[in-house]
């Protein structure tokens, strides 16, 4: 493992170490360091930037309220993406119901709310963030997560193995395997963004 994961692990146990002791400043430094992770997932399960904002919420003040139970502080990336994961399904489960009780059709496809769109790359344009979005939510979950926790949470194959708990020759096999689906459904956006 490189020094950096190492660092990341030991500093992630640290944090939720303080955490439990009361320390509200460290579960913060949490919070800042996978927002984009919880966000993203949740993204990719939603389509709606304003829901998933609503469920990465949700999910760390779950998060916060089970730290408790907790039992690897050093994984807690990849817990948190569970809870997220989880804060989906159940949202969409809520949704369901509601419908179902207030009899409501579903929002005709394509009509969406006017709701801002969050970009980790300013130089794109909103369709064409929609369009990742889209392709990147297209993906067998399996690939998904492991891409999101890659560029979104921003660890490492071998850090994505140890919050996972799976080995990282398998987290690297699956990355490339993603990378190149990616690649080839992405090709129509590289040759317009380059143009």
């Amino acid at each position: 493992m490189s020094n950096e994961g190492r660092q990341a692990e030991s500093s992630d146990e640290r944090l939720v170490r303080a955490a439990l002791a009361g320390d509200l400043a460290a579960f913060g430094t949490l919070v800042e360091r996978y927002w984009n992770m919880a966000f993203a997932l949740a993204l990719s399960r939603t389509s709606d930037p304003q829901g998933a904002e609503d469920i990465a919420q949700e999910s760390f003040l779950k998060a916060y309220s089970q730290l408790h139970s907790l039992r690897d502080p050093s994984r807690f990336a990849g817990w948190v993406g569970r809870i997220a994961v989880q804060q989906c399904t159940d949202a969409a489960r809520k949704h369901r119901r509601r419908r179902a009780a207030l009899g409501a059709r579903a929002r005709p496809a394509g009509e969406r709310d006017a709701t801002p769109v969050y970009s980790s790359n300013p130089g794109l344009t909103e369709t064409q963030m929609q369009f990742v979005r889209k392709t990147v939510g297209r993906l067998p979950e399996k690939f998904r997560n492991l891409v999101i926790m890659r560029f979104m949470g921003g660890l490492s194959a071998v850090q994505i193995a140890q919050q996972l708990g799976q080995r990282p020759g398998t987290v690297r096999v699956r990355l490339h395997r993603a990378y190149k689906i990616l690649r080839k459904d992405l090709a129509p956006l590289l040759e317009e963004v380059e143009s």
